[in-house]
């Protein structure tokens, strides 16, 4: 691969799983040792709550991920990309990956009974809007141009 390869890619601002792992990591922090915050719900409801979203995260990240061994391509936002995929769950959302993090972000909350990092998803899901989503659809639509921009205007950002 030549310099320039290496250089073609989404400019995302940072690696998109440290996002939601510093918040979960600092709400911990929050929740130990300045003020206990519970989530408000039952132990058996947050149980099968947590249930169903992991069998979601589970979709979410299985799909998305099989699509890129299906194209050989690389689900790290810093390498380039060598094809459009509109099928499966990508259907659904443009953005499957970071739609499980979130999912996956409120299973910690319920495993840690922390309303912190419920509370964080708010920022997590700007930063991960801001920081990665934005600039990866501006490579994108660099990248497949009209191609790109009709799978915008028919396929939600998340859902």
């Amino acid at each position: 691969m030549n310099d320039e390869n290496k250089k073609d890619h989404a400019k995302v601002k940072t690696i998109p799983p440290l996002i939601p792992l510093i918040f979960i990591v600092v709400a911990w922090l929050l929740n130990r040792f300045i003020y206990s915050l519970a989530i408000p719900i039952s132990v058996n409801v947050q149980m099968i709550i947590a249930y169903v979203l992991m069998v979601v995260a589970s979709v979410l990240f299985g799909f998305s991920l099989y699509f890129f061994f299906k194209t050989r391509q690389n689900p790290e936002p810093h390498t380039p990309t060598n094809a459009l995929y509109t099928g499966g769950i990508f259907k659904i959302t443009r953005n499957p990956i970071y739609l499980g993090f979130l999912v996956a972000q409120i299973v910690v909350a319920i495993k840690l009974n922390n309303l912190y990092v419920i509370l964080s998803l708010p920022f997590v899901f700007w930063l991960l809007n801001k920081w990665v989503i934005d600039p990866e659809e501006v490579y994108l639509e660099k990248l497949f141009g009209q191609e790109y921009l009709d799978y915008k205007n028919k396929v939600r950002r998340w859902l």
